[in-house]
């Protein structure tokens, strides 16, 4: 003889009755005592986050809270306890970040009291987290006050633009000269792989938006002809507001004869969108002959063009950044250039010879240069300081004392 139906949903909701009452009853429970893991707050004193990891073996983010506290506390062994939470928390959580984070942030605010050998593992334990771009650019100029260190720094650097400008900008400033050359190099291959991966997808304007400021010389030839080529299949169609990097491809273009220049004509129609001298030079450039000649009655008549015979950019008879000039050579020139203005790290210059590099070096008190020319001719050499700023932020000067031709 079967269930009756009415007996079968009597059943039915007592069933559910039941299963309210229970999920009732343990939100109550939850409510009264919460459970640990997840729900109160993390201890502040050390003791006491100890005893929670012993209520509570795997719960890593209170392993990783007594590692960051341990150097405070009131303990005989700090060191080995900062330690033991550490490897306890790590092994936990291998691949989350804060075990390490919060050893060495322990580490930082300890530095001074910990022994060789714990400062390496702490920055072993921090290395890793420097390969996120933001991370070392954070991180990467405290540390190295903090540290001296700048072998980590270099090992550890992601290969982004902004870290390796901020590298370069702590490597230079505290002589590591070998390591500025190599990121040097580095970045104009991080610069074209970068407009390489974005080339398709950024509009003409984006693109110059994005690229690098000047001044352009034989390294960023590459990335010049990229652009070029890409603003001929695409050209622009608006001014990119930026005046500054248009002149500086106009000049580099001319003087080293790249093409095609089709894709910038926007900027000979839009006033303000370059200069008048370099505008007027692309429209003549681009067979705009009639425009050419009205953009060159915008000129101002006072307007006094620079001797290119004489140093340019100079602060007043030193260098301070980098100076320019051409001159008219057979076989070669020579320059000798003196420090001035300097710390206990030498001034290191950089010499472009038609925009190619030909000799670089540190200075000294003295130095001497010569550099062969391959043809005879008016060449334009350059004097770059690549270190202009002392340690301290102050500025470094050097001096031309004098530039002969050979």
């Amino acid at each position: 003889m079967g269930t009756s139906p009415d007996v079968t949903v009597r059943g039915g909701r007592l069933f559910l009755i039941a299963v309210a009452a229970v999920m009732a009853l343990s939100a109550l429970i939850f409510l009264v005592v919460p459970p640990e893991i997840g729900w109160t707050p993390m201890p502040s004193d050390s003791k006491a986050i100890a005893v929670r990891i012993a209520r509570h073996p795997a719960d890593w983010r209170a392993a990783s809270s007594l590692a960051e506290g341990a150097l405070d506390a009131q303990e005989d062994d700090r060191v080995g306890l900062w330690r033991a939470a550490y490897r306890h928390g790590s092994m936990l959580a291998l691949d989350r970040p804060e075990p390490r984070n919060a050893f060495a942030r322990a580490a930082f605010f300890h530095w001074a009291e910990l022994e060789p050998s714990d400062r390496r593992e702490a920055l072993a334990a921090f290395a890793p987290l420097l390969h996120e771009p933001e991370t070392f650019v954070r991180m990467a100029k405290p540390l190295y006050e903090l540290t001296g260190d700048l072998s980590m720094l270099y090992a550890a650097h992601p290969s982004n633009e902004n870290a390796i400008t901020t590298l370069i900008s702590l490597t230079v400033p505290n002589g590591d000269f070998a390591d500025y050359r190599n990121l040097r190099g580095e970045l104009q291959r991080r610069r074209l792989e970068d407009f390489a991966e974005s080339r398709r997808s950024a509009t003409p304007e984006e693109l110059i938006e994005h690229f690098p400021d000047p001044p352009y010389r034989a390294d960023s030839e590459p990335l010049i002809a990229a652009l070029l080529e890409e603003l001929h299949r695409r050209p622009l169609s608006d001014d990119p507001h930026r005046s500054t990097i248009i002149d500086a491809l106009i000049d580099y273009a001319f003087r080293h004869d790249l093409g095609p220049l089709d894709g910038l004509e926007v900027i000979t129609r839009k006033p303000g969108a370059a200069s008048i001298p370099a505008r007027a030079r692309l429209a003549r450039k681009l067979g705009l002959t009639d425009l050419a000649l009205q953009i060159d009655s915008q000129t101002d008549p006072r307007t006094v063009h620079p001797n290119e015979s004489e140093w340019q950019g100079l602060c007043q008879t030193d260098i301070c950044n980098r100076g320019w000039r051409t001159i008219e050579a057979d076989h070669g020139v020579a320059l000798t250039i003196a420090t001035v203005q300097t710390d206990n790290v030498p001034a290191y210059v950089e010499i472009y010879l038609d925009d190619v590099l030909r000799a670089e070096g540190e200075v000294g008190m003295r130095r001497d240069f010569v550099i062969p020319v391959g043809n005879r001719g008016m060449h334009r050499v350059e004097v770059v300081l690549a270190n202009p700023l002392t340690r301290n932020r102050f500025p470094r000067r050097a001096h031309i004392a004098s530039i002969t031709t050979l």
